[in-house]
């Protein structure tokens, strides 16, 4: 199998992963990369590619400017452009996920390559996995990691309105895309019990869904038990060893009595992480105190207030609940830690004093800090909401409360730090049964058992929902040429040349594909190909060039449509065009799309009269658009980026079918743009008068001797797209 892993926010790297640095560089980041790795190790797998997204901005390492990063022998990061190059937070990526969709089918297409499947992590990625699987015609597969309902369930709690929580958060594309990847994964790997019967049960159709649960695993060689240093401290890495002594330096210059066990807190600065019930435990209990130290190591960072609202107001709340309650020498709170290396030390030299870890987040969806504590032989006290539960249930290792009463902390953290007994009990059980239940390896062989079984079934339950036929993204991907005609006086008009089209496009079909490009709007393109016996297709380009779709309308392209949005003002042209007295809103509600305004030109005036007219009102009005005049009588006002030719060189460049494959055909004006430039332009000889001009353009265009569909075979045998047959030699 080749899978491919989809996770676009934050930042990844395969080396010196910057855990912490914000929001978005938490766990996730993580677990996508162990997965990508281990997979890659498998016999049943021929490849993983990790995709993310490539950010070129001055505030981060270079490295993430790198197309591709090799991880192994079979495995490596791929980033793709999207949104420009500003390191963005997720938030932020919503309107640029059509962008990635096209970006990653392009590399499908170049790579030659179909992936066995297609798995999102996290909402955006599940947006993107959806798509470029529904285009492959492969399954897919949705790893939510955390989820927008139980956020604005927390933000409503915590005063937010929803237009607040939407404005800063899109809350709303985030649920809806969520949901959305619920109803048409085949698969939905989660992690815990507790994650797919409370966490996804907010869901509308989650019932249906096919959850498995694979508990990813940790990195043991990193995460190993504390009194390795007594046992085999020859056999210790250097880069552990300069770690221990940096961050042991590090916590002496906050604790007055370093003899003490330490308490030790390792999390992003959250609110939902709860630090300051911590804090307030530790603060208002002066036996607690006594006993240990505390550490609250609260994400990386230069300067507090270089960090975004909400990070900034959590950190300042720690310094000052430090300096309410006195805590000056019993608390460090340093400034960063290295996640390769200084994050293990840290749970072992907080092992070694026989101290706890602790995370009082409401909830932890699975609680991986969980597992590498326990791993290196250092009990917890955690939240009980959440993936701790089945922790504790596998490893025995520490003791869940609840958080939102500090006094339970303070009262489990002294049970564990007075009573060697269980604290040995903990510790034990977490360095053996972590190893037990909790390997990448062992994640690994399960999740290839699951999406094997959606993977080499006959039709994948996402598959079945996909319209009868090669999926668009196969198809298109195996096609060395592409036909793209207009259809009115072009395509049809005369029944007995399109049937021998029809014979010929049936002959090529494996080689050249066949699209329209009309001014029709999308259903009554294709009630006129059904009218003409036309039942299957590969593109239609509808409504002048502003909508692209695949077969027979069954698959809108949201890239296309994404880029055309930018500038688009529709009511500022009608507002425009309003006062002048020969132009009519067509009163057809279906030839007005959202990205095209249609006119009615009066047959009283002249076109070369009004049209000036309707540019200097346009520009008057400070309008982005692209005019097109038909036949004389029809104005059609699209988005400056919108153009028959536009789209055929938007799908060239996203189906990677050079222009010079691709062959044009059209009779009017509004085929203009799409038959000059670097396709193979055909012009049928029925052809609109304003088209004579075109004998003068730059670049390949082929003026047939022969009408309607017979001009287009003509043209197809002129540049040998076809073999030549009887047809007489056009003039070019």
């Amino acid at each position: 199998m080749y899978v491919q892993l989809i996770s676009l926010h934050g930042l990844i790297r395969g080396k010196q992963i910057e855990m912490g640095r914000d929001a978005d560089t938490g766990g996730q980041i993580r677990y996508v990369l162990e997965l990508a790795k281990t997979l890659s190790t498998f016999d049943e797998i021929d490849q993983v590619d990790l995709f993310t997204r490539q950010i070129r901005d001055k505030r981060v390492s270079s490295d993430y400017s790198e197309p591709i990063e090799e991880l192994g022998p079979k495995c490596r990061i791929v980033r793709l452009p999207c949104g420009g190059g500003t390191y963005l937070r997720k938030e932020k990526l919503w309107p640029f996920l059509d962008e990635y969709v096209d970006a990653l089918i392009s590399f499908n297409r170049e790579q030659g390559k179909t992936p066995a499947l297609v798995h999102g992590h996290y909402a955006d990625a599940g947006y993107v996995a959806r798509d470029v699987a529904e285009a492959f015609g492969v399954p897919f597969v949705f790893t939510g990691h955390s989820l927008g309902r139980d956020k604005l369930a927390y933000l409503l709690e915590e005063g937010w309105s929803n237009e607040k929580a939407n404005h800063e958060f899109n809350m709303d594309k985030r649920i809806t895309a969520e949901e959305n990847s619920l109803s048409n994964a085949d698969l939905v790997v989660v992690s815990t019990n507790h994650e797919r019967d409370h966490q996804y049960a907010r869901y509308e159709n989650w019932q249906n869904v096919n959850f498995q649960i694979v508990p990813p695993g940790i990195e043991l060689e990193r995460f190993f038990p504390y009194y390795e240093y007594d046992l085999s401290y020859d056999q210790i890495s250097d880069e552990f060893k300069q770690a221990r002594v940096r961050m042991s330096h590090e916590l002496s210059r906050f604790h007055f009595h370093q003899d003490r066990p330490l308490l030790l807190a390792l999390c992003r600065p959250d609110k939902r992480k709860n630090i300051g019930a911590l804090i307030k435990a530790y603060g208002e209990d002066k036996e607690l105190q006594a006993l240990a130290n505390l550490a609250v190591f609260a994400g990386i960072r230069k300067d507090i207030e270089a960090l975004g609202d909400s990070e900034q107001a959590v950190l300042t709340d720690i310094l000052l609940m430090m300096d309410r309650y006195d805590l000056y020498g019993h608390i460090a709170i340093p400034k960063r830690h290295d996640s390769e290396s200084e994050v293990p030390e840290l749970y072992r030299i907080a092992a070694a004093s026989g101290g706890v870890f602790v995370n009082a987040a409401f909830v932890e969806p699975f609680g991986l800090t969980f597992l590498e504590s326990s791993a290196a032989g250092l009990p917890f006290v955690g939240t009980q909401n959440g993936g701790p539960q089945d922790i504790v249930k596998n490893c025995e290792s520490g003791i869940l409360v609840n958080v939102e009463d500090y006094e339970q902390i303070g009262a489990a953290l002294k049970k564990l730090l007075t009573s060697r007994e269980d604290w040995e009990r903990c510790s034990t059980n977490g360095i053996n049964k972590v190893r037990e239940h909790y390997t990448w390896e062992a994640h690994c062989k399960r999740y290839i058992e699951c999406v094997t079984e959606v993977v080499g079934s006959a039709t994948p339950p996402f598959v079945q929902t996909v319209p009868k036929g090669e999926p668009h993204g196969k198809r298109l991907g195996s096609l060395s040429g592409l036909l793209i005609t207009d259809i009115d006086n072009t395509l049809v008009g005369d029944d007995a040349s399109l049937e021998n089209l029809k014979l010929i496009l049936d002959e090529y079909k494996e080689t050249l594909g066949f699209g329209v490009a009309t001014g029709r709007y999308l259903e009554s393109a294709v009630e006129a190909l059904k009218e003409s016996g036309i039942e299957t297709i590969d593109t239609i380009i509808s409504s002048v060039g502003t909508e692209i779709y695949y077969g027979m309308g069954d698959f809108p392209d949201k890239g296309w449509a994404s880029s055309l949005r930018s500038k688009w003002r529709p009511e500022r042209i009608r507002n425009a065009l309003d006062g002048l007295p020969f132009l009519f809103l067509q009163e057809d509600e279906k030839t007005q799309r959202e990205f095209k305004v249609s006119y009615d030109l009066d047959e009283e005036i002249a076109p070369a009269e009004a049209i000036p007219l309707i540019h200097h009102e346009l520009t008057k009005a400070k309008a982005n658009y692209n005019l097109i005049l038909s036949h004389g009588t029809y104005v059609d006002i699209l988005s400056s980026r919108a153009s028959k030719g536009k789209a055929i060189r938007y799908l060239s460049k996203k189906w990677k079918i050079p222009l010079a494959k691709i062959a044009t055909a059209g009779d009017s004006g509004n085929d203009r743009d799409m038959l000059v430039g670097k396709t193979a332009g055909i012009v049928v000889a029925n052809h609109d008068p304003e088209m004579e001009g075109l004998r003068r353009a730059s670049g390949p265009i082929y003026f047939a001797q022969r009408e309607y569909a017979e001009g287009i075979i003509e043209g197809l045998e002129h540049y040998g797209f076809i073999k030549e047959g009887v047809h007489e030699e056009g003039t070019t």
